[in-house]
């Protein structure tokens, strides 16, 4: 539930610059929702195929997911990473000019 409501705010923020750039701000917000769940995904099954080396049972691996709160902490970083590498895009596109 808190990556939903994160990823929300950050949407928010990446289409307020969207809209100073003169850009399409619902493109930009769906955009930014699916990268930071794409990057949440991928490096957090990344690190957990690093550093879990138990069986791949769903308790299990719920069990060490909440027994590592720094790691649960790192993979929403990845999911923030995702939102900046947009953030970054947005920001090195020029603005249109109205003409």
């Amino acid at each position: 539930m808190a990556e939903l409501l994160l990823s929300i705010f950050f949407a928010y923020r990446n289409a307020m610059l969207a809209k100073t750039k003169g850009q399409n701000t619902v493109v930009w917000v769906i955009i930014t929702i699916v990268t930071f769940f794409l990057a949440y995904g991928i490096g957090g099954g990344i690190l957990i195929s690093i550093l879990y080396k138990g069986p791949l049972e769903r308790d299990t691996l719920i069990s060490f997911l909440q027994n590592s709160p720094i790691l649960l902490i790192t993979i929403l970083f990845f999911g923030v990473g995702g939102y900046l590498l947009i953030r970054y895009i947005l920001e090195r596109m020029p603005d249109k000019k109205s003409e």
